[in-house]
């Protein structure tokens, strides 16, 4: 195959797509700890299996379609990997400009676009990523690749230096040489160019019902050691682009985090950045423009209707109580939306005052539109939310933007061990004001922690980890690890309970028996003068999350 159009590119990229989403699972197999709840290759899947719902409208060009791929991407990218990933397929699509069909040459000058594009995205550019792995397979196509060779040559030119790049991250990378891994963002980008390889051999990708089974574990680097707080993605229709200074945005964003990625495409604002308190980084942004949501397809549609009918909104706001049999005379002052997971979890803050319960969280965290139908379905003025996961912040954040009826406040708990606590400082008699600074405060009083099993054999911050041990986890950051949970949990327990702890609170989960509860009570009450509060949460994953207030 000497040349291709855009029908051939956009086939090719969905085989690329499909073969990601297939083995999502073995790039999702290892975060920073190696516990199985990553997210480095569900987000570049979400970010590139949009691509298969565009529609050409008999239009082939080849310029056309790789914008309307690049586009695709960048409304659907998910995390540092994602935006990198959409911005590698901008890079072909200035590269693809004015032309209805390339060749070998083209393409390669593609890659090179691509390569250039993907690092002028990034403020501060870290090798040992899926950055290297993009410049390198464009350096070695360059000197590889001659004019009169065919697509296919260049595609598995592309996976074979891709490959080695990939192997070699670990060089460059002393994060990645320390848990034995190679990058995942790497990975991902290799697993594209694979399947669109097989789409130019004849054997294009289909997407399975069932994911890859991990085999081997890949470190997501999107998050570096000392490196903490919220991933906060968000796009932006700017108001006014001539008047839009990128340069002195980025001064600003500086200010409030790091691992930043800023991309503008025409209108568009594409921000990537881990902060520690994501509501500045979006107050920053919120003069330039609109925000145009990205997780759900109608994002854009619903911001506008939410602008627009105002006035229908009013008047659900009336007919909602009927709806709901209840009285009709006002809404609540205030209530709490609070997503979560763990049946007992679930059934004993219910039982303590929270309103709506969104199921969902680690591994499975709940989109904008579940956000949006559980403010809708709550009868008050002003609702409190608690995320419990830093992964739900930025979509909470989002969908107050939306929403235009109540005012919304978002508590940014990080944990479900912290909600309890939290909601105990609440009163709905109180104002919102008193309610807002009582649980800010309770926030700032609470040490918390989760005991995870390890599925690796690896070395992290210094601390040995073996497959099979649990982790005790404080705020984020590996304190230790032990054989069993319990031991764990003990280790937790001696690093957060201090003099000033008067209540530890303890949630179990599936795997924990009532034996275990009880050995770890006694040895709160033999050692520490602490009242303790145990429950079953019911949650997977974690057999304790744990608290001490």
């Amino acid at each position: 195959m000497r040349k291709i159009n855009g029908k051939d590119w956009l086939k090719a990229v969905i085989s690329g797509a499909y073969n990601l989403s297939n083995k999502q699972n073995l790039i999702n197999a290892l975060n920073v700890f190696p516990v199985p709840d990553g997210d480095t290759g569900s987000n570049m899947s979400s970010t590139i299996i949009s691509t298969e719902k565009i529609e050409l409208d008999n239009n082939t060009d080849i310029n056309f379609v790789a914008n309307k791929i690049s586009q695709s991407m960048l409304f659907s990218a998910r995390g540092n990997s994602g935006v990198i990933l959409s911005q590698i397929f901008k890079g072909f699509a200035i590269a693809f400009q004015n032309k209805k069909e390339i060749n070998s040459y083209d393409l390669v000058k593609g890659f090179e676009e691509a390569a250039k594009n993907a690092y002028k995205a990034v403020l501060k550019p870290i090798e040992g990523t899926i950055l290297t792995v993009i410049r390198q397979t464009a350096e070695g196509l360059k000197e590889n690749i001659l004019i009169d060779s065919d697509i296919t040559d260049v595609f598995r030119m592309a996976v074979k230096l891709s490959r080695i790049s990939c192997d070699n991250t670990p060089d460059l990378l002393p994060i990645l040489k320390e848990v034995e891994v190679t990058d995942s963002g790497g990975e991902g980008l290799y697993s594209v160019f694979e399947g669109m390889l097989l789409y130019f051999e004849g054997q294009p990708i289909n997407l399975m019902d069932q994911k890859e089974e991990v085999n081997k574990f890949i470190s997501d680097t999107e998050v570096f050691d000392g490196e903490f707080g919220y991933c906060t993605e968000f796009i932006v229709e700017l108001k006014n682009k001539k008047k839009f200074k990128k340069d002195l945005l980025i001064s600003k964003l500086e200010k409030h985090g790091n691992s930043m990625v800023v991309v503008q495409d025409e209108y568009f604002l594409k921000v990537h950045i881990h902060a520690i308190r994501p509501g500045d980084v979006l107050n920053v942004a919120n003069s330039l423009g609109q925000f145009i949501k990205v997780k759900i397809e109608n994002m854009t549609l619903q911001a506008n209707d939410s602008k627009q009918n105002s006035s229908e909104q009013d008047k659900k706001k009336e007919e909602c109580c009927d709806e709901n049999k209840q009285e009709c005379t006002k809404f609540k002052k205030s209530a709490i939306i609070s997503c979560n997971s763990g049946s007992g979890i679930i059934e004993l803050l219910k039982e303590n005052g929270v309103s709506y319960i969104i199921e969902g969280g680690q591994t499975n965290n709940p989109s904008i539109n579940d956000i949006i139908s559980a403010i809708d379905s709550v009868n008050a003025e002003t609702i409190f939310i608690l995320p419990n996961n830093s992964n739900i912040i930025l979509s909470a954040q989002q969908a107050s933007t939306i929403v235009k009826d109540k005012k919304i406040i978002i508590i940014p708990t990080k944990s479900q061990a912290q909600a309890l606590n939290v909601i105990y400082n609440y009163n709905e008699e109180n104002s919102v004001e008193d309610n807002h600074q009582l649980m800010k405060d309770s926030l700032l009083n609470i040490h918390y922690g989760e005991i995870a099993p390890s599925i690796k054999t690896t070395k992290l911050d210094g601390v040995k980890v073996r497959a099979g041990d649990f982790m005790a986890i404080q705020e984020g950051k590996l304190k230790d690890t032990d054989g069993t949970f319990n031991g764990a949990a003990i280790k937790l327990l001696n690093n957060i309970i201090n003099d000033d702890t008067q209540i530890v609170t303890i949630f179990y989960g599936q795997s924990v028996t009532e034996a275990d509860v009880n050995e770890l009570q006694n040895y709160i009450e033999i050692n520490f003068n602490v009242a303790v509060e145990i429950y079953n949460g019911g949650q997977n994953i974690y057999p304790y999350l744990i608290s001490a207030e």
